[in-house]
């Protein structure tokens, strides 16, 4: 049996970062998915809108302050129809309501206030969709590949183009099994999302080998053999494929999947998952939800 460290696993998420961008219908299915995450885990959900003020030279306080306001109003306006949306079409109950919110509008450059506030307010997670237009994928993957990822605990939840909320009933997880860093933490952090939205974990090994002898004798498949056997809701499959990635989606497909973990390793999963090739048209791979947690540095 895996000898576990007595660690004190704390809650996986106190923050979680939702910025949108006005009249852009891609973010309504966005927000729902950041509310959920942030009443189910009572997180604080800070929900960002960045504008740009031109100042010319003959600009004063005033005309700027009216500037900023204006921008205010529209921002303001934008998260009362999501709420509408939310409130006639997701809320059942009055705990559906308890959503403890932080509304973020500023001046500035949205890549660059989202970096800011990942790092200044410790986000745990930040919500992205994903578009049908390839420039805007550009810009969030640009986001992705950030060096948030190495220097903040930082997650990313990113919502493929047309995929509408659905409730969290099967979770995957893909895992190549390797001795991460913290691996315990990830798992722990998988449980406690299956324990919070009362889904099922599937985990699966997929690799290029068709030997798993090695890989059933690690330590990682060890702690994954332990929940399953502490709940056999849970399960676990290995498979041999020489494409992972295609792999990974028909096992989501197949398993009815409503949200794929990954852990990021120092290549860049993510982007392998959701696209062809960054020199062609950026076409979503992924039809479901993808949680990425970033490999933490011991």
């Amino acid at each position: 049996m895996v000898q576990v460290s007595k660690v004190i696993y704390e809650p996986a998420m106190r923050k979680i970062l939702f910025p949108f961008e006005l009249d852009n219908p891609i973010y309504r299915e966005s927000y729902i998915y950041g509310i959920k995450f942030a009443r189910n885990i009572n997180a604080e959900l800070i929900v960002l809108n960045v504008f740009k003020v031109e100042v010319g030279n003959d600009i004063t306080e005033e005309m700027y302050g009216k500037l900023k306001k204006d921008n205010w109003f529209k921002a303001y306006n934008e998260i009362c129809k999501f709420n509408r949306y939310y409130m006639e079409d997701h809320a059942r109950t009055e705990t559906d309501l308890k959503i403890r919110f932080n509304y973020r509008f500023v001046n500035g450059i949205l890549p660059d206030e989202i970096k800011s506030i990942a790092r200044e307010d410790e986000v745990d997670l930040i919500v992205l969709p994903m578009s049908d237009k390839r420039e805007f994928n550009k810009r969030q993957l640009r986001i992705i590949r950030d060096n948030i990822f190495e220097k903040n605990r930082t997650s990313l939840l990113v919502i493929p183009y047309k995929c509408a909320y659905k409730p969290i009933k099967n979770i995957v997880f893909a895992t190549d099994l390797k001795k991460l860093n913290n691996f315990e933490q990830y798992i722990h952090d998988v449980i406690d999302y299956a324990r919070i939205f009362d889904s099922s974990i599937h985990f699966i090994h997929i690799s290029s080998r068709e030997k798993t002898e090695d890989v059933l004798n690690s330590d990682t498949y060890k702690l994954v053999a332990q929940t399953m056997k502490k709940n056999t809701r849970h399960t676990f499959e290995s498979l041999h494929a020489k494409n992972t990635i295609e792999s990974v989606n028909r096992y989501v497909e197949r398993s009815n999947s409503d949200l794929l973990v990954v852990v990021k390793h120092q290549h860049y999963f993510l982007e392998s998952i959701l696209h062809n090739s960054l020199s062609h048209e950026l076409s979503l791979r992924s039809h479901v939800p993808v949680l990425v947690m970033r490999e933490k540095r011991p």
